[in-house]
């Protein structure tokens, strides 16, 4: 656990000692190695603002145009390389330890995230859960082969939640391969079938460069923040929220917001 000076923990670095788990993580790395070649990337998806590589994120996500929750879109191409990943057995047994050490370390965030989640996907059932072992909605692949994320805030998530990060690959992981944690001034080390939980959302975070003959991948599972929103606002937008609030209900909005 990372943990503050009044004892509370913040973030997780995870080191899995069954040889089952390290398995799943070399064959996870061996599938989006495979995947990487049938994918078709687009300039935006290759150079973004988290570094140059390859990236593609699945499941469910309000926010980046879309006016309420809905499921990524991407062309047929990469569709159907996202769902045999997220369908493979090697992932969703990285979803299902994930989510282990979720409930065991946050109970009451899991049930949270839990809640929320189960009350949208019963809103509209166009909705699509891509790991049925998971309470996050939404999940990243990072293709590299080189993943080496620039320093960067995911303002999106859920502020106060846990961005669950997979690294995989082959990486000397003691030259390479940290996650830096900058406004905490911390440097992890990250080995390859390692996970890290962290508050991605306010939390400032990259990592260090790994060999140019080495190859690293890494897999994350999120919660976009406007997913929670909407449901809070009875399944509607902002605006739409306020708009229908009376003056004392709008002041009483305020306090809570600013609380």
């Amino acid at each position: 656990p990372f943990v503050d000076a009044d004892g509370r923990i913040y973030g997780l670095a995870v080191y899995p000692d069954d040889p089952g788990i390290k398995k799943c993580a070399q064959e996870a790395a061996r599938l989006i190695q495979t995947e990487r070649s049938r994918c078709s990337f687009s300039a935006d998806q290759k150079e973004h603002r988290r570094g140059s590589f390859p990236a593609l994120s699945t499941g469910v996500a309000h926010g980046n145009g879309r006016t309420h929750p809905q499921n990524i879109v991407h062309n047929q191409a990469n569709t159907s390389a996202l769902n045999r990943l997220t369908s493979s057995k090697p992932f969703q047994r990285l979803s299902g330890f994930a989510t282990g050490v979720f409930k065991t370390w946050a109970p009451r965030l899991y049930r949270y995230c839990e809640d929320h989640f189960n009350d949208l996907l019963s809103s509209d059932h166009s909705l699509v859960r891509i790991f049925h072992n998971s309470v996050l909605p939404a999940a990243a692949f990072n293709f590299g082969p080189r993943t080496i994320c620039l320093p960067h805030i995911d303002f999106g998530n859920l502020p106060f939640n846990l961005c669950w990060i997979w690294a995989l690959g082959w990486y000397n992981w003691k030259k390479g391969g940290h996650i830096i944690l900058w406004d905490l001034k911390l440097v992890v080390e990250f080995p390859p079938g390692s996970l890290v939980a962290i508050p991605s959302g306010v939390c400032r975070h990259s990592n260090t460069c790994v060999g140019k003959k080495e190859v690293r991948y890494s897999f994350t599972q999120y919660a976009p923040g406007g997913n929670f929103r909407w449901v809070d606002r009875g399944f509607q937008s902002e605006e739409n929220y306020h708009a229908g609030l009376t003056a004392a209900e709008a002041r009483e909005e305020k306090l809570r917001k600013k609380a």
